[in-house]
């Protein structure tokens, strides 16, 4: 008879010291970005560092955010948000965003924003930005909570104009149709 091993969680690890690998994590890619999302008249946002896509037919992104934020109801009451890619040396988005903003209260009150197909926020600073549409919420054994969405719309901001892109159902089409958004502020 062969010896099999007993099977033993790998929960009962202890988690390695973030100093001892801090080099290697900040190797994994990661930016600025702003997430926010509309329900009703409640509008929130927050800044993040972890995006990634995973998943190309449909396109899809994953996002980690700190948990216990104003915006994760919101996010899934509405079941939409949008990633923006914003500057890293934005002092406005910094004073506005940095600290978690109060429950009920509008961070964008004042800045202007357009909104996307979904009806969420996005500053005129931002760079680009993702419509998203929340498909998976993960609550890790963490300080941070994931959402798994799919893309359905996508825009670029040049000079303050929005360009404005559907993205394709079709898994072989790759063209995009692009039509101007109506600024709409608040």
């Amino acid at each position: 008879p062969r010896y099999v091993a007993p099977v033993t969680s790998r929960r009962d690890w202890p988690p390695i010291d973030r100093a001892q690998v801090a080099d290697l994590l900040e190797g994994i890619p990661s930016g600025r970005f702003l997430i926010t999302s509309r329900f009703g008249e409640q509008r929130s946002a927050a800044l993040v560092r972890w995006v990634q896509q995973v998943a190309v037919h449909p396109a899809m992104v994953m996002v980690a955010i700190e948990k216990g934020q104003a915006l994760s109801p919101i996010i899934r009451d509405s079941r939409n948000f949008a990633l923006c890619r914003v500057m890293d040396d934005d002092p406005l988005v910094d004073r506005l965003f940095q600290a978690m903003p109060e429950l009920g209260r509008d961070p964008f009150l004042g800045l202007p924003h357009l909104s996307t197909p979904s009806l969420c926020p996005v500053p005129l600073r931002a760079e680009w930005w993702l419509d998203c549409e929340m498909v998976r919420y993960l609550d890790i054994e963490a300080d941070h909570e994931m959402y798994v969405a799919g893309v359905h719309h996508a825009g670029r901001l040049q000079n303050g104009e929005a360009v404005h892109r559907r993205v394709s159902r079709a898994p072989v089409k790759k063209a995009s149709v692009k039509r101007p958004l109506k600024k709409r502020s608040r």
